[in-house]
C-alpha cells in the first residue's frame, strides 16, 4: 500500500524559499517498492500563495479538497481542537482533517500544531523525519540530509538544533542508526 503524506504550509514554507522543493520531493519519495503519495490542501496552497508562492512550484502535490459532509464535520473537530480562527490554523486543520478521513501521515513542522494532532492519535511528524526517512530509504546520504536541512535553517525554519546538528539530532532521535 502507498503511505499518503498530506503536507502543510510549515513544512513547504522554507524549502520554498531556499529554492530546494525538488530536493525535499527527492527526498519524501518513500522506499523504491512501496512510494509515497503526496497531496496538499486547497486551503495549504492559498497560504502559500498568500506568501507569494506561485502554486506550480508544488506541482509534484496533489491538491485535494476537504469538501464532502463527512470531511467537512471533520474539519470542524479539528478547527476547535487546533483553535483555528479566520487568520490562524486554517491549513493545519484542513491538513489534519484530510489526514483523519484518509489514513494519511500529515507533515506539518509547526511543533505545538503536530503535539495536538499526535494527542488525538494521528500520525503527525515533520520535514526532519521525511528527511530522515529518505535517508533511511537510500534517497540521500545524510551529508545531503544535513545540508537541506541547513539550508532550510538559514531560510528562517526553526529546528531543534544549530546548522550542522541534523545527523546528531536524528541518530538522537532514533531516525538513523547510531
Amino acid at each position: 500500500m502507498t503511505e499518503r503524506l498530506v503536507w502543510d504550509a510549515s513544512a513547504l514554507h522554507h524549502a520554498a524559499l531556499a529554492d530546494r522543493l525538488d530536493v525535499l520531493h527527492d527526498l519524501a519519495c518513500g522506499a523504491p517498492q512501496r512510494p509515497w503519495r503526496h497531496v496538499t490542501t486547497a486551503a495549504v496552497l492559498d497560504e502559500l500563495s498568500s506568501h507569494g508562492f506561485n502554486s506550480s512550484a508544488f506541482g509534484w502535490l496533489q491538491t485535494v479538497h476537504v469538501d464532502g459532509i463527512d470531511e467537512l464535520h471533520c474539519l470542524v473537530t479539528w478547527m476547535q481542537r487546533v483553535g483555528a480562527t479566520e487568520r490562524w490554523h486554517r491549513g493545519e486543520a484542513t491538513v489534519f482533517a484530510w489526514a483523519d478521513r484518509n489514513d494519511a501521515v500529515a507533515v506539518i513542522d509547526d511543533q505545538s500544531a503536530r503535539r495536538a494532532a499526535q494527542q488525538y492519535g494521528l500520525e503527525a511528524h515533520g520535514t526532519l523525519w521525511v528527511m530522515a526517512k529518505g535517508v533511511e530509504h537510500g534517497r540521500a546520504t545524510v551529508e545531503s540530509a544535513s545540508s537541506l536541512a541547513d539550508m532550510l535553517l538559514k531560510h528562517g525554519a526553526h529546528y531543534p538544533f544549530e546548522v550542522g546538528g541534523f545527523r546528531h539530532w536524528a541518530k538522537c532521535q532514533g531516525l538513523l542508526p547510531l
